[in-house]
């Protein structure tokens, strides 16, 4: 049995060594890689730290060529996936549109809508949008949305992504010793397409035959959990409900609930491995 990993905005597969060795103690093939425009992965603009995709159909195209071409070629009995963040928005486009590769998902924190603060959608889309073209009309490429730019990192008290100081740290500390892989802010282009592609991965839910767990993190700052919910309202509403009906939620847990505090990530992962294990 194998699982795919399908990571977050800004990450790359090393920092998931700890979760990969995990995986493959309990007895899991584990596949991971990396994001267009991050990690390891070329970069499509001159300053490798804007966060940037042309549009958001290459993830999900990405992650179907590295299903067909390295994941098929072991043929693994089962195959499951596990998604973190803007990963689970792609996972749920994915599932839509090959609905006979995944036997089973888990998708953690997924990125179904992201925090923007005060400001609505639309506006953040029409200043983005605005912004985009106007780059586009002068030849430039696209600008850091605003407040956002090169890779800053943050000390651990300023953090919104876990509790724990020590995988924090790691995570830091991996991406110093591979500059190459460190990612800042997302440009304006990204903002603009990542709204839509999240209310459109919420409306997914609705078309999506795969038995699905959805974990969220109670005190997520990053993504959310409103959209979440809806989400699983969809699939219920298509007739293959998340498993329980509902998200998993691991109360005041941050974002990253496969990077957290022990306290929540055993949880997060327990409840995975149980949920793929069940599956017939």
């Amino acid at each position: 049995n194998a699982i795919l990993l399908v990571s977050g905005r800004m990450e790359s597969y090393i920092k998931y060594q700890e979760l990969a060795y995990e995986l493959f103690q309990q007895g899991y093939s584990v596949y991971l890689y990396d994001h267009r425009g991050q990690g390891f992965s070329g970069r499509m603009l001159s300053d490798p730290h804007k966060g940037y995709v042309v549009n958001f159909s290459d993830y999900v195209a990405d992650l179907k060529l590295f299903h067909d071409q390295v994941v098929q070629a072991d043929q693994p009995n089962r195959l499951f996936l596990l998604s973190h963040s803007m990963g689970g928005a792609i996972a749920a486009h994915y599932l839509q549109q090959y609905p006979h590769d995944i036997d089973a998902a888990v998708l953690a924190s997924p990125m179904f809508g992201i925090d923007l603060g005060l400001l609505p959608n639309w506006l953040v889309r029409w200043i983005t949008g605005l912004m985009e073209w106007f780059t586009q009309l002068l030849g430039i490429e696209s600008p850091y949305a605003p407040s956002q730019g090169p890779y800053d990192p943050l000390p651990f008290a300023d953090n919104e992504l876990t509790h724990d100081e020590r995988r924090y740290a790691q995570f830091r500390a991996v991406y110093q010793h591979y500059p190459e892989v460190q990612l800042g802010g997302p440009t304006a282009r990204w903002i603009n397409l990542a709204i839509p592609f999240a209310e459109q991965a919420v409306q997914a839910g609705q078309q999506i035959r795969t038995p699905l767990l959805l974990l969220q993190a109670g005190a997520d700052q990053v993504v959310s959990n409103e959209q979440q919910l809806a989400f699983c309202e969809q699939m219920r509403q298509g007739g293959h409900p998340c498993a329980g009906g509902q998200p998993v939620v691991i109360a005041e847990a941050r974002h990253e609930l496969l990077n957290e505090s022990d306290e929540y990530r055993i949880p997060a992962l327990n409840a995975t491995l149980r949920f793929f294990e069940q599956q017939p």
